[in-house]
């Protein structure tokens, strides 16, 4: 099982809404947030919690995503084995994960960023990782581009977010993803 830690503003649901379908799509989900838990697709490959804070962490590996609205806590110990998904623009979560000595894959429209868009139209869009990334598995993945089709309009932010949680998760996308 992969697990997913989704955390930040409850009201802010985008990332939400991107991510529940792709990992239905890709092996099906557990999803908890407050007083909720539900099954999306028939397996349970992955399992996404959502949380206002950053919970205490003891698994032993997973991806923790951090949206663009967090709380004002204190600093989030974020074990070694977990990778973080960031915006690019996200201050906030950038200063937090300093101290940290997990790797943070970058999602964003710049150069700089893990992951970029190379295009976007209305039912599709091409996905740049531009540096290597290892999954959580430890398998090395090599930059590329890769296709991207949109089960309904998605934002930039939702494609990268959700395309970085498949790669982590080591779901191959040579064939491209579906969100």
């Amino acid at each position: 099982m992969t697990n997913v830690l989704l955390c930040g503003d409850p009201t802010d649901t985008s990332i939400t809404d991107a991510l529940i379908p792709a990992l239905a799509t890709y092996g099906g989900v557990c999803y908890f947030r407050s007083g909720v838990a539900e099954q999306y697709g028939e397996n349970g490959h992955f399992c996404l919690l959502e949380s206002v804070e950053v919970p205490k962490i003891t698994l032993p590996r997973g991806i923790l995503v951090l949206k663009d609205k967090l709380s004002a806590t204190a600093f989030a110990q974020v074990p070694d084995d977990f990778v973080c998904v960031i915006g690019s623009g996200n201050k906030q979560a950038a200063q937090m994960l300093c101290r940290s000595k997990a790797a943070v894959v970058t999602c964003g429209t710049g150069m700089t960023d893990t992951l970029s868009l190379a295009g976007i139209d209305s039912s599709s869009a091409c996905v740049s990782l531009q540096r290597n990334l290892i999954t959580l598995q430890g398998n090395l993945i090599e930059p590329l581009d890769f296709s991207v089709n949109l089960s309904q309009q998605r934002t930039p932010q939702q494609i990268l977010f959700a395309s970085a949680v498949l790669l982590l998760a080591g779901v191959d996308a040579e064939l491209g993803y579906v969100i």
